[in-house]
């Protein structure tokens, strides 16, 4: 069978297995059992923190729908309805995505009631594996909530990671490999053992674990010690909650660049990089990692600009298909070509080398991240910015003198800008002046 075949005909088992069962572990429930945000007044300020966030933006986002429209082009209509269950389980559960036409509370896309009207999990952990009791009740982690205008109800599942990994592991659906495993890199990490949850970092007001936040989870409610906030904040600089995004990204790696910083000239400069997960519990990057950028880039430069070393290395996960071709798209994968992404407080190194210059040199190592490639982005009409998740810049010399000579010539610009009340203080001390006529100086100053 040639290799343009099997990758055919395994798209083809793909659609005919989602068509039998487009919304895997989702049960049928009308779009009237759900209150869109709008109702939802007496939690104003969770509102606002939601409305700017990926779960409010999941079925419009636009690098979203270039892709599921890609993929419903090559799977004839079958996986739209699959990535849908996550992105808007309403409009799945309700029918209302074969009609074409989205009730309010549907285009709201992982909203307020859809969250707070689950029970927990329906079968095993994945492909919206979420269980279900429409009845109005809203649930979530507090077992003493008393509402005006509707019931409620302590969750446990609402205090669980178990809860986020419904939606935030996706399986294959013809062969049940990972196409993303958010939730199983943090179950198999350190974070699980500590009992770090989800929610911890990516529903508290800072980076990592900040905790307790108080507040009230309603405008009537008592003050309580903790509250979540509703941000969800990952990664995505373009679409979501821009400053919060980026300050995650950049709590996330540690880089660090070791090297001697006296290399006589024409010899050789080894240095070596290092960049450690240290705020994230899951892997560096994580979600949809055959699109998702992360990459390492070293460069070496002369005092005239002269290029000596350039070096980018790229992290995330190649996907292959039935005749082990590679990269392919989601709906063509069949296994994993590699993975060299970074595990919750684990490292990787790399070592690199050029030919000292008869000058200063300067070295940088810069770690970026891109929530989705440029041409993806330029398709999709969005701009996707790269942001800086951590950088070293040092100077390296072919001598101890030549180092002296250049932190002297550095000097002058310091005491440029050297305050002159301190110049004439120290001064005055060097001259041996008494305490009364310093303290005199400071005062008139």
């Amino acid at each position: 069978m040639s290799s343009r075949r099997i990758v055919w005909t395994g798209v083809l088992m793909f659609a005919v297995l989602l068509s039998a069962n487009v919304a895997i572990g989702l049960p049928e429930i009308p779009s009237s059992a759900f209150q869109p945000s709008s109702g939802c007044g007496c939690h104003a300020a969770l509102i606002e923190q939601w409305q700017v966030s990926m779960h409010a933006q999941a079925l419009t986002d636009p690098l979203y729908v270039l892709k599921r429209d890609e993929a419903n082009k090559a799977t004839d209509g079958a996986l739209g309805p699959f990535c849908d269950g996550c992105h808007s389980p309403i409009a799945i559960m309700s029918g209302e995505n074969k009609s074409g036409t989205l009730s309010e509370v549907s285009i709201e896309s992982v909203g307020c009631d859809m969250c707070h009207q689950i029970t927990g999990t329906d079968g095993e952990i994945g492909n919206t594996s979420l269980a279900f009791d429409a009845d109005g009740t809203k649930r979530a982690q507090f077992d003493d909530s008393v509402s005006p205008v509707h019931a409620t109800a302590y969750s446990k599942a609402h205090e669980t990671a178990e809860f986020c990994g419904n939606c935030h592991n996706v399986n294959h659906p013809g062969n049940g490999m990972h196409l993303e495993a958010t939730y199983t890199e943090w179950k198999d990490g350190p974070y699980a053992k500590e009992g770090i949850i989800c929610q911890d970092c990516h529903m508290t007001p800072g980076p990592g674990v900040t905790k307790p936040n108080p507040g009230k989870a309603a405008a009537m409610g008592p003050e309580r010690e903790h509250i979540y906030t509703m941000t969800f904040v990952g990664g995505n600089v373009a679409l979501g909650d821009a400053a919060r995004a980026e300050e995650r990204l950049q709590a996330a790696a540690q880089l660090d660049l070791a090297v001697e910083e006296i290399v006589a000239a024409g010899q050789t400069v080894a240095l070596k990089t290092t960049i450690t997960n240290v705020g994230a519990g899951h892997y560096l990057p994580t979600g949809l990692t055959e699109v998702r950028e992360m990459w390492l880039e070293v460069t070496a430069n002369d005092a005239a600009g002269t290029e000596l070393l350039k070096e980018r290395r790229m992290f995330g996960t190649v996907l292959k298909d039935a005749s082990g071709k590679f990269p392919v798209e989601l709906w063509e994968a069949v296994g994993i070509q590699s993975d060299d992404r970074i595990p919750p407080r684990e490292s990787t190194s790399n070592e690199y080398d050029f030919t000292m210059a008869e000058g200063p040199v300067t070295l940088t190592a810069a770690l970026y991240y891109r929530s989705a490639p440029e041409e993806m982005a330029k398709k999709a009409g969005v701009e996707v910015p790269v942001t800086t998740m951590a950088s070293v810049t040092k100077t390296l010399y072919t001598s101890a003198e030549q180092r002296a000579t250049a932190i002297e010539k550095e000097s002058p610009r310091a005491a440029a800008g050297f305050p002159w009340i301190w110049a004439v203080a120290v001064a005055l001390i060097l001259a041996g002046f008494g305490g009364g006529v310093l303290a005199s100086h400071l005062k008139k100053s």
